[in-house]
């Protein structure tokens, strides 16, 4: 796979001088890992913004420092957005050895789907969407296909030793936990009936308390 380059420029701004930073459309980074020391970089917020959302976490980046002729070889780490309008805050860069195994979180993509949930009698539920893999930094994938229509009956699920992927690579999670399962649209319903009544009682009890201490 082609990977996706990404260039940089050596950042001296630190501290309280990183706001100013973002508001001319820079955003603060840090390389680190095998073979270099970390480094403090910047990156222009469009075509991070575009690398990131080619690349997520689980894809190699060829990133370039200023004018260096060779790039680092990096998978992006923490990517911190504002929790208020989601723009992005920081990044760091993660610099792998080619020869060492690493670990990510593709996604899992659901496709098909249930006979049961088709007819309406059951619905899903779905106990993960993205599963932790190792394997070499060559050998990376972006996604995990998960056949939902395999969940023919109620007792029916797809369990992470079930799951399929490439030579090479390792799911790490526990083979017994479950990606996949359908369950009756009744038992759904009365599930969620005995939670609202829960609430109620505590809501209840709760303003009971207040009023005897109000008392």
């Amino acid at each position: 796979m082609e990977r996706i380059e990404l260039r940089t420029q050596a950042r001296t701004t630190h501290g309280k001088q990183v706001k100013r930073l973002r508001a001319e459309g820079w955003i603060p980074a840090v390389v680190y890992g095998a073979d270099t020391s970390a480094r403090s970089v910047q990156v222009h917020e469009r075509s991070l913004f575009k690398t990131l959302k080619q690349a997520g976490s689980t894809t190699l980046i060829n990133l370039f420092v200023e004018d260096e002729p060779e790039p680092h070889v990096v998978l992006a780490r923490e990517i911190q957005r504002n929790p208020i309008n989601g723009q992005l805050v920081h990044v760091d860069f993660y610099q792998v050895r080619l020869t060492e195994t690493v670990k990510t979180m593709p996604r899992l993509e659901f496709v098909g789907e249930s006979p049961l949930v088709k007819s309406g009698s059951a619905v899903m539920i779905y106990g993960m969407t993205e599963i932790e893999v190792e394997c070499l930094p060559t050998d990376l994938i972006n996604s995990i296909p998960v056949d939902v229509s395999v969940l023919e009956g109620m007792d029916d699920n797809i369990l992470v030793g079930d799951l399929t992927v490439p030579s090479g690579v390792t799911i790490t999670a526990d083979p017994g936990d479950v990606v996949a399962s359908v369950v009756p649209v009744r038992v759904l319903v009365e599930e969620e009936v005995e939670a609202e009544g829960v609430e109620e009682l505590e809501a209840e009890a709760e303003a009971e308390d207040q009023a005897t201490a109000e008392a």
